[in-house]
């Protein structure tokens, strides 16, 4: 019986590799022609991905128009201008520059994690869509007639948080499944404009966002804010574990290869058959993406093992001595 069921499974295997896996490797191999005359538009080229990316499409051939909060140094092929995706205005006067474009790459944002919503406002709330919801929905309404009328590419970042909720990280959260809800409803809707909408969802990589000083200083911004009540319903020493917790649990489970979201934006961009979506990194390849398919309470279990506290709110904790 054991030898059946083990020939069972690799039949399943084979047929599924012969029939979706091989193909779809073969087909993800053919690339788009002449690069050199495409020109694509990159939000949020400061640093980070957006660097990185503005740089390798360079290298890959194509015009760039790398938007950037402040103008930098340009080049033949590389042309900073200044793009504030929370600005109606910035993006007009960067419509009137950019005149044709093959693709815009929708990868400005910020990672608004604060800590649990006890903490944040409404208004954390806002700035985070404001730049990771509507900076993505202004910027495509702006220049989606041009990529219509080249029929390319639409790619924008979004993160494993754009499909699984976790815990102290709302605001990120509901501007990511925010941004995703747009690029999934534009993508039907542009299909037969010969446009292919691609999203990217990225794990945790080792970027200036997750930096340590950056994250404890988003935390003690929203702390300060805090009425007594709720700093006495968590303390003080919940909120230093809490900073030195969350920081050590990215960190761990962070990776310090970003060429692969590179890659996979280089891959959406130059493919001929490119991806609806994609998955960055390990973590959301083996951990985040499978557990947003799990039922919700298989889910929620898996995530309070992962993110198991040692040191309980405040309030909970006399809560618990009572009844001990």
């Amino acid at each position: 019986m054991f030898f059946f069921f083990t020939f069972l499974f690799f039949l399943v295997f084979a047929s599924w590799f012969v029939s979706y896996l091989l193909p779809r490797f073969i087909w993800e191999l053919f690339r788009i022609e002449d690069l050199s005359s495409k020109a694509v538009l990159i939000t949020g080229c400061d640093s980070g991905f957006g660097r990185e990316l503005a740089l390798r499409c360079v290298d890959e051939g194509f015009t760039v128009f790398a938007g950037c909060l402040t103008e930098k140094c340009s080049s033949p092929k590389l042309h900073t201008i200044s793009l504030d995706v929370r600005s109606d205005e910035s993006i007009r006067k960067a419509k009137e520059y950019v005149l044709k474009l093959w693709g815009v790459v929708n990868n400005a944002g910020i990672f608004s994690c604060f800590g649990p919503d006890d903490w944040t406002t409404v208004d954390d709330y806002v700035r985070a869509a404001d730049v990771n919801t509507f900076g993505v929905i202004r910027v495509t309404q702006a220049f989606k007639k041009y990529i219509k009328h080249s029929e390319g590419r639409i790619v924008t970042v979004s993160s494993v948080n754009g499909r699984l909720s976790t815990p102290a990280a709302g605001p990120y959260v509901v501007s990511k499944f925010g941004a995703e809800a747009y690029m999934d409803a534009i993508r039907q809707e542009l299909y037969g404009f010969g446009v292919k909408v691609c999203i990217l969802e990225p794990g945790i990589f080792r970027t200036a966002l997750i930096d340590k000083h950056a994250m404890i200083s988003r935390v003690e911004s929203v702390w300060s804010k805090l009425d007594d009540e709720t700093k006495e319903e968590y303390g003080e020493k919940y909120k230093n574990y809490f900073e030195r917790m969350w920081n050590e649990r990215y960190w761990e489970m962070s990776s310090s290869k970003t060429h692969y979201v590179i890659s996979n934006y280089i891959h959406a961009l130059t493919a001929r058959y490119p991806r609806h979506r994609y998955y960055c990194g390990w973590d959301a390849i083996l951990v985040f993406i499978p557990l947003s398919l799990l039922p919700t309470w298989w889910s929620d279990f898996v995530i309070r093992c992962i993110g198991h506290q040692d040191v309980l709110p405040a309030v909970m904790e006399k809560q618990l001595k009572k009844t001990n």
